[in-house]
């Protein structure tokens, strides 16, 4: 008897596929990412007149009307020690500059709220945004 020699395909894997996958999923997260701080919360500063334009680099707090809160774009409980976990989450050390972006009508205590947590931080460099008010 006579036996052949059976001849096998070496395996291989294909990258092609996966390529794809991963640039479609690349695409997706670009496409649904926000770049934007406030808009987690629907807000309307109050208007002043600047000296100075500030840049908005640092920890963003977002205060809406009804008293919601929002740390880098994440929906926070409003209790004090929420916001501090938040914060302290995103501080870079006492330094790190904290921009509050309160809403209008937005209730005082939830402003106290927010500055109390920061302060209790150590967070000293507090900003408060506001949108610039058009000369007439």
């Amino acid at each position: 008897m006579r036996f052949r020699k059976r001849v096998t395909d070496e395996p291989e894997i294909n990258l092609v596929p996966m390529i794809d996958v991963l640039l479609m999923t690349l695409i997706f997260l670009v496409l649904t990412t926000s770049f934007s701080h406030e808009s987690s919360l629907k807000v309307q500063l109050p208007e002043a007149h600047p000296k100075q334009p500030v840049k908005a680099r640092g920890i963003h707090i977002v205060i809406d009307a009804a008293g919601a809160f929002a740390v880098d774009g994440t929906l926070v409980a409003g209790s004090e020690r929420s916001i501090m976990r938040a914060l302290a989450a995103h501080a870079h050390g006492p330094d790190t500059p904290v921009i509050l972006y309160a809403d209008r009508n937005a209730p005082y205590r939830a402003i106290v709220h927010a500055l109390d947590a920061a302060r209790r931080l150590g967070l000293g460099r507090i900003v408060f945004a506001t949108k610039v008010r058009k000369a007439s």
